[in-house]
């Protein structure tokens, strides 16, 4: 099993290149929903209500992810700081998910491992990545594409400054997935990837290629 690591900038497309690897065969981790699921952790809400307060729960007990959002990200020493400490109480557990996750597949069979993670790079989960992929796409297209998710312009750029710079990820990647143009481009470059280097199609004798 080989396990495919997905990087690019806000809206660049990953989640997109994501689908089409598990159209393809691919056991997906998504960091991201494994973050909201450890938001529903007691201890963690616990955690969480003792460095931000009662004020990013609903009446409910839930967490309001917003409200945490409006806190994490900025450019002041105090959001840097506040997000920081959220990753503290997060990070280690989406990584014992992500284990999870990967020895679930392993055992299952499948032919490759997704992990779509913002902060890959940061918490080092790309050292579990054979290929790492980078989903590229102009900042004007990516921009278009946050507006039409009813993002501000300075919320996109709050994000991505949260995140490393494009050109780390770039450099990091084994190989671009161009995302500038409609999805059948990505979707293209996808099975490209894949036929090439996960599960090469058989050739006339019924033997790889």
């Amino acid at each position: 099993m080989k396990t495919i690591g997905i990087l690019g900038g806000i809206a660049s497309g990953k989640s997109a290149a994501t689908e089409a690897l598990r159209t393809l065969g691919a056991v997906v981790f998504d960091a991201d929903k494994a973050g909201h699921r450890v938001l529903e952790m007691p201890e963690v809400k616990e955690e969480i209500r003792a460095r931000f307060s009662s004020a990013v729960f609903d009446d409910q007990g839930n967490v309001l992810r917003p409200k945490i959002a409006e806190l994490v990200f900025g450019d002041s020493d105090q959001h840097r700081q506040a997000l920081a400490d959220l990753e503290k109480i997060s990070h280690p557990r989406i990584g014992q998910q992500l284990e999870a996750a990967l020895h679930a597949a392993e055992v299952a069979g499948a032919p490759a491992f997704v992990v779509d993670a913002p902060v890959m790079i940061k918490v080092g989960w790309i050292r579990h990545c054979d290929y790492v992929l980078y989903v590229d796409a102009s900042r004007e297209k990516r921009l278009e594409r946050a507006l039409a998710r009813n993002w501000t312009k300075n919320e996109f750029d709050i994000r991505e400054a949260a995140q490393e710079k494009l050109e780390v990820k770039r450099k990091l990647a084994d190989i671009e997935i161009p995302n500038d143009d409609d999805l059948s481009q990505l979707q293209a470059a996808i099975r490209s990837f894949w036929d090439r280097y996960i599960a090469p199609p058989p050739g006339p004798r019924g033997n790889p290629r």
